[in-house]
């Protein structure tokens, strides 16, 4: 889904698909902000190659489709908007579909390049035009 979205809107960096090791909380944590992968499928991020480049994209799969808002709600509230070393990721969107949610976040000095409405708009168009949750910070 990542190359579909990708299709769409080219975010203009070089980025590396990394799949999430649900075994590993760490991992969990840092792509996606949850504490636990109880209710997680799979995870599949996308970033940077340029660490100094705050940018990431991750989709999360889930379990059941009726845990989607909850566990939207804890992406958005968990995930470190300064992981990176010199960088934060200042425009942040959680938003979702069926059973995929994906998070995304930049930093508003890329917005030449991308901003989380654009990334947004091309999860969206993925989707058939869908999105049954939106929540941003």
């Amino acid at each position: 889904m990542i190359k579909e979205i990708y299709e769409v809107k080219n975010p203009g960096l070089m980025v590396a698909d990394i799949p999430v090791d649900l075994s590993n909380s760490d991992s969990v944590k840092y792509y996606t902000g949850l504490s636990d992968a109880s209710k997680i499928k799979e995870a599949v991020a996308s970033e940077a190659m340029i660490g100094s480049q705050a940018y990431s994209l991750v989709l999360v799969q889930l379990n059941d489709e009726k845990d989607a808002e909850t566990v939207a709600d804890e992406m958005l509230k968990g995930i470190d908007t300064r992981k990176w070393i010199c960088v934060e990721a200042d425009d942040l969107r959680v938003v979702g579909h069926d059973d995929v949610i994906m998070l995304f976040m930049v930093s508003s000095a890329l917005k030449e390049n991308v901003t989380s409405k654009q990334m947004v708009d091309a999860f969206k168009e993925v989707c058939d035009g869908e999105l049954d949750i939106e929540l941003k910070k």
